[in-house]
């Protein structure tokens, strides 16, 4: 009965209630998805050919309406025309958050013919971001999302839970999870006692679907093993940090299912995910050019790791191109045996990042901090650092606009929202960079120490 109720559901949404969704709010999705669900079984030269003529239209697009790339292209001695294929971006220069700051909005925005807004992003750097965005950008973004998740075994309409931060859910997002049956729960708090509600949800609920930060997948894992819950889950999807292998074995060994990863950015694009078939990644080359590029920015060999440097396909109201998002990967050759045409990437190259907990045991995830920071548009950077079980040093670096009031604000922020443990603000003039050349967003030696143990066990 259950599987003809999910198949009724999955085909009035589909065809009825997210059209209608699209149309109120101008996103597109359902069409995009459409489309992208085909274009995945296309051959690899048709691929090519599609996205070299996005390439192109996005290029004439900025060199004519964004006073950024026009500028940038004409120091280069590019043309438009110049720029037909992935290679040829290699004549224009690599483009860094520091040089789209000042330009932000007025040398890199363009008027689109809709409702514009502003995301702001911390990314892996703990520097705020800002970037415009558009109804129909945000409907290619979670089209492609969509795409990643059918992938994992689900289809639209089957119950799911997703763990995440927006938990002032908009409209549009309540609409969404009305329609798309999400059970949304706090990556915030992940104490016992919230990890044993949201176990409680999946299993009342009967919920075959599970989805968010490995962070809190993995703390939602070591729970249900400590609870003995053992009910094998039919997707696990994680997207937003980095899937350590720890995190992996604990959460396919809790749940039954083989963890989906899934791999974008917040400036909005999904760049690559897992099919299910091997450990590597396909690449969405129809939403994104991705090039893995050495420190002199030369491509690296398959196999080697590169920064990531980004050209988003649909230009939407500010273009991104040749834009180093700041994280390290692998490219891989060959193809996949699943069949799909698309480029893969063997993996994204780890960083370190650790997560903090609180006295009442609760454990604060790099987007806890994310979330929240990323709002106070005067800090520039920050760090969180913890080496004892009760405080924790917030590193600061000012931005235009910081007072004492501002500390205080923030502070006040992280403890409504879970940070229970003392914290002591640090003002510096800048957040060092790791060896790997990120910034390490959380240094705690005290929740290393814990989770060695609790791996070794």
């Amino acid at each position: 009965m259950g599987q003809v109720i999910n198949r009724i559901w999955n085909v009035a949404t589909r065809e009825v209630l997210l059209p209608i969704g699209d149309h109120v709010f101008g996103q597109q999705m359902m069409r995009r998805l459409r489309f992208i669900e085909q274009a995945q079984w296309w051959t690899r030269d048709r691929i090519h050919e599609h996205r070299n003529r996005l390439l192109q239209e996005l290029v004439s697009t900025a060199a004519a309406e964004v006073p950024f790339y026009r500028d940038l292209m004409k120091s280069a001695g590019v043309e438009p025309r110049d720029i037909r294929a992935p290679e040829d971006l290699q004549r224009l220069p690599v483009v860094t958050k520091d040089m789209l700051r000042p330009a932000y909005p007025h040398a890199i925005t363009r008027q689109t013919a809709h409702r514009t807004f502003e995301v702001s992003s911390s990314g892996s750097t703990g520097e705020n971001f800002r970037v415009r965005s558009d109804t129909q950008t945000v409907g290619w973004h979670r089209a492609t999302h969509m795409l990643a998740l059918h992938w994992a075994g689900w289809r639209i309409g089957e119950r799911h839970m997703q763990t995440g931060m927006n938990l002032q859910r908009t409209s549009d997002r309540r609409l969404k999870d009305m329609l798309l049956r999400c059970y949304y729960v706090s990556a915030f708090d992940l104490s016992n006692e919230a990890l044993d509600r949201a176990l409680d949800v999946l299993d009342r609920n009967r919920i075959d679907h599970l989805w968010g930060y490995p962070g809190s997948l993995y703390y939602l894992a070591r729970r249900a093993l400590e609870r003995g819950w053992n009910r094998n889950l039919r997707s696990v999807v994680t997207w937003g940090d980095m899937l350590y292998p720890q995190y992996r074995e604990t959460i396919e060994r809790a749940f039954g299912k083989r963890v989906t990863d899934t791999y974008g950015c917040g400036e909005g694009m999904h760049i690559a995910a897992q099919c299910g078939v091997g450990n590597h990644y396909h690449i969405h080359e129809l939403d994104v050019v991705v090039e893995f590029l050495d420190g002199d920015g030369r491509p690296v060999a398959d196999g080697t790791p590169g920064n990531v440097v980004l050209t988003r396909l649909h230009p939407g109201p500010m273009p991104l191109i040749r834009y180093q998002v700041g994280d390290l990967a692998i490219p891989a050759a060959g193809a996949c045996s699943c069949g799909r045409g698309s480029a893969l990437m063997a993996s994204i190259y780890g960083r370190d990042t650790d997560v903090i907990i609180t006295p009442s045991g609760n454990r604060l995830i790099v987007h806890f901090f994310t979330g929240i920071i990323e709002y106070f548009h005067d800090i520039a950077q920050f760090q969180v650092v913890q080496d004892e079980p009760d405080a924790i040093i917030l590193r600061v670096v000012p931005g235009p606009g910081y007072t004492a009031d501002t500390a205080r604000r923030v502070v006040e922020e992280l403890k409504v929202r879970g940070a229970d443990i003392d914290i002591k603000i640090e003002l510096v003039d800048r957040i060092p960079v790791a060896p790997s050349g990120k910034r390490r967003f959380i240094i705690s030696n005290y929740a290393r120490s814990i989770n060695r143990i609790a791996i070794e066990r």
